[in-house]
């Protein structure tokens, strides 16, 4: 990992932390005090992994608590845990990963006709919920990224 964040700091990138257990954070907090990862560090908490923490609420809150408040995160459920934790991230005010990586299923027995579905109903339920979605310019500024790209 250190070797990694040695890379993204010459290529200018800002990685995104993947946590799929509790001791990744301590990971990257470690590469944030050798000054090899900058604040503020972008996580994602990948929940319902065969190996990784369940995708339950309660671990959400576990791992949010552990990271520093200048963090930004985003909450991935794996299978049939996708669209609660999504649900999740937006009502707790984070952002959200979707899609084919995590789920091949819109629903139980219905396979997903492509990433855009899983998209389109998360831009619906976070504008019923009246949560803005932000557009690329303001993604970028969310975490922290040049406007260059």
């Amino acid at each position: 990992m250190p070797e990694f964040a040695r890379v993204c700091q010459i290529l200018h990138v800002k990685p995104e932390v993947e946590v799929f257990e509790s001791g990744m954070i301590q990971n990257a907090l470690m590469l944030v005090k050798q000054g090899l990862l900058q604040e503020p560090v972008h996580f994602n908490f990948v929940l319902g992994v065969p190996g990784g923490m369940p995708a339950t609420d309660k671990n959400l809150l576990f791992l949010l608590d552990l990271i520093p408040s200048t963090s930004t995160w985003t909450v991935s459920g794996m299978g049939r845990h996708q669209l609660n934790m999504n649900t999740l991230g937006i009502l707790m005010g984070g952002h959200v990963r979707t899609g084919l990586e995590d789920n091949i299923y819109y629903r139980k027995g219905v396979l997903a006709k492509g990433n855009a579905p899983f998209v389109e109903r998360l831009v619906k339920l976070a504008e019923s919920l009246d949560r803005p979605v932000a557009n690329p310019a303001e993604a970028r500024k969310i975490l922290g990224l040049s406007s260059n790209y």
